[in-house]
């Protein structure tokens, strides 16, 4: 009998309650903190062996939250993030490398109103027994999705900032 598995090699499962995706982006000089309720976040993240590893996102674009019903409503239309024909905001790994410093990056491809964009995540991971946190900060041009059209009183760079917590 052959198995090909450990248990290092398994998907961690993903703790909602602990797990966020959040934005600020400038408007009008003022920040805008948001973020979206509905992300699933897949792993198999081994630390001593990336080769086989990846990080892939689902983030469903109506679960979007600012604070203000009318400005969530506006971002789901078509000059923003088109929610009724681009559902999902979709990250796709290629791969994890770790420097000499034990750095870990992700390497992914981000889809977001149909334009797919190679995206470079450095990330912090912690990973204590059965449990695993994983924190990305990044900039991300709004431009190079068609989001926001184009509104000079916006900011073209948007903070996002992931927290993800799993455990086996």
């Amino acid at each position: 009998m052959l198995i090909s598995s450990t248990v290092s090699s398994q998907e961690w499962i993903q703790d909602n309650n602990r797990t966020s995706v959040l934005f600020k982006i400038k408007n009008l000089g003022l920040t805008v903190d948001g973020g979206f309720k509905t992300s699933v976040i897949n792993t198999n993240l081994d630390t001593k062996d990336l080769s086989n590893s990846y990080i892939n996102a689902t983030i469903t674009v109506n679960s979007i939250f600012t604070g203000i019903e009318a400005r969530d409503k506006h971002l789901l239309e078509t000059d923003y993030f088109d929610a009724s024909n681009h559902e999902k905001i979709i990250l796709k790994s290629s791969k994890l490398t770790k420097d000499v410093n034990g750095n870990i990056t992700l390497f992914a491809k981000l889809s977001i109103k149909g334009f797919i964009k190679e995206m470079e995540i450095p990330l912090e991971v912690f990973e204590d027994n059965s449990m695993l946190t994983i924190k990305a900060s990044m900039l991300v041009n709004r431009k190079n999705f068609n989001v926001g059209g184009r509104s000079i009183l916006l900011s073209n760079n948007v903070k996002i900032k992931v927290e993800y917590s799993a455990t086996k």
